[in-house]
């Protein structure tokens, strides 16, 4: 065994980051890379745990603990420390499609139930599997696999975001005849248009889909399933479908004047934005100099903060219907802590405006409009949670002014226009479905099966899918 008492002699570095006031001059990753020594040091932290929690893939009162892909985490530590690389990345590998992806963008389940962070901190296994992944490619480790065995059968797999990729490749993999569509103009879903640059770097996304072209799959972009091309015909053509198409209906804003020009949703700011940045256009939704307030408190509002953040807007305000959470954690190991944490965007904005730019408790009450209907400001209120609903705190209505307002409030699901296109019944905007199963032919996976997930989740959703389409014709 390497390194037994690494968790003893080294304590967690997390990696360096290029400061506020230079990184929200780009849309570049700002984290800065650990060196070899480092990187094995840090890697030796991992206990080798009789027990490996982190990879564990359970759920405990329905909320995930540990890796959902069961990553082999304890084994290509160790293999890293001992600087075998090549043979740490083959383990990664084995459980894990897309390691730039999760490596970048996951929250690390796998790090809260880490037994090192029951008396100190969790080994840094996110960095570990980035690092692993990067070196893999590098160093030319991972080619293309160009002799895969077809079986004659055809599947068409409807959207590229982490899901529809994920079993895009197991089908691929497996020998079917795999043809990808997506609606839009770049490949990768949210992956693509839903998660900022500087969070995950574009040519990552490429470089992946490169890849999985050269194995045999098809890509097909621009081409909007049910309306630019009919469900009907692709059965015709493909023994099966598989719609892994996202959530494409946002939790809208109700209240007084919210049909307002400048209230407009994270999926269309977020996405706009990247596709100006990559096109390199000015951006539609221009933030400089403009108060903008973000109603929401989680990822997405978080990367929408980073975001107004480098655009160089005014002020920045976001508002969190939720009670502030306590800064120690309330909750017992192994589940995922429950305290206040500040991430990468709303950490910029609190230094570039020099205070705490949240407001928790709090919700729009009214958009002020002008007389042309622009947004000029908001009423907003304090609520309070009680007996299983949010309700107003009296005489706390406060104006505040605000040129844009982005509503960060997460998905319902799958819209009911969307639906009726893909002649698929739903209820609440869910799907009905028997598993992943909408009938014989038609299968359903992803954040369109489960409602907003992460994107650990929504791969594994799409190889479980993948494994249900083999298992019909085995």
């Amino acid at each position: 065994m390497g390194k037994p008492t690494g968790f003893m002699e080294f304590k967690r570095l997390n990696k360096d980051e290029i400061s506020v006031e230079e990184r929200i001059k780009n849309f570049n990753d700002f984290h800065v890379s650990f060196d070899l020594k480092t990187q094995r040091e840090q890697a030796s932290r991992c206990m080798n745990c009789g027990v490996p929690f982190c990879q564990s893939a359970m759920k405990v009162n329905n909320r995930n603990v540990g890796c959902p892909l069961s990553n082999l985490i304890p084994e290509w530590n160790h293999l890293i420390y001992l600087g075998l690389y090549e043979e740490a990345y083959k383990r990664l590998e084995m459980t894990a499609p897309f390691p730039e992806f999760t490596g970048n963008v996951c929250p690390a389940l796998c790090e809260a139930c880490c037994s090192c962070s029951i008396n100190d901190e969790a080994v840094g296994v996110r960095a570990n599997e980035l690092f692993l992944i990067e070196e893999a490619f590098k160093n030319g480790w991972i080619k293309p696999k160009r002799n895969i065995k077809r079986n004659g059968k055809k599947i068409a797999v409807i959207g590229s975001g982490p899901s529809g990729l994920s079993c895009a490749k197991k089908l691929n993999d497996n020998g079917f005849t795999v043809t990808v569509y997506e609606k839009s103009d770049r490949f990768g879903g949210l992956l693509m248009y839903g998660i900022p640059n500087m969070k995950l770097e574009k040519q990552i996304i490429e470089r992946r889909i490169n890849l999985l072209e050269e194995e045999g799959i098809v890509f097909i972009k621009n081409t909007r399933i049910g309306y630019d091309l009919k469900v009907s015909k692709l059965l015709d053509e493909y023994d099966d479908i598989v719609f892994a198409c996202g959530t494409s209906a946002p939790r809208p804003l109700v209240c007084k004047g919210s049909d307002a020009k400048g209230v407009i949703y994270a999926v269309d700011f977020l996405k706009e934005t990247t596709r100006n940045l990559l096109d390199e256009k000015k951006f539609i939704y221009n933030l400089k100099d403009k108060n903008v307030i973000i109603i929401g408190g989680g990822d997405t509002a978080n990367d929408c903060c980073g975001t107004a953040a480098r655009e160089g807007a005014k002020t920045v305000t976001e508002l969190e219907i939720t009670k502030e959470p306590p800064l120690e954690n309330t909750v017992s190991w192994p589940n995922y802590p429950n305290k206040k944490k500040t991430d990468y965007g709303v950490f910029e904005c609190n230094t570039i405006y020099g205070k705490d730019i949240r407001r928790y408790e709090t919700t729009i009450d009214e958009v002020v409009k002008d007389k042309d209907n622009n947004i000029i400001g908001v009423n907003i209120k304090k609520v309070k949670f009680e007996n299983g609903k949010f309700v107003d705190v009296p005489n706390t209505t406060e104006y505040l002014p605000c040129d844009c307002l982005i509503i960060a409030m997460g998905f319902l699901g799958t819209s009911d226009e969307d639906s009726k296109n893909y002649g698929l019944n739903t209820n609440r905007n869910r799907i009905n479905l028997n598993g992943f199963n909408y009938n014989d032919n038609i299968f359903v996976c992803g954040d369109m099966k489960n409602g907003q997930s992460l994107v650990v989740v929504a791969i594994k959703d799409g190889i479980d899918c993948a494994l249900k389409v083999i298992e019909k014709y085995r």
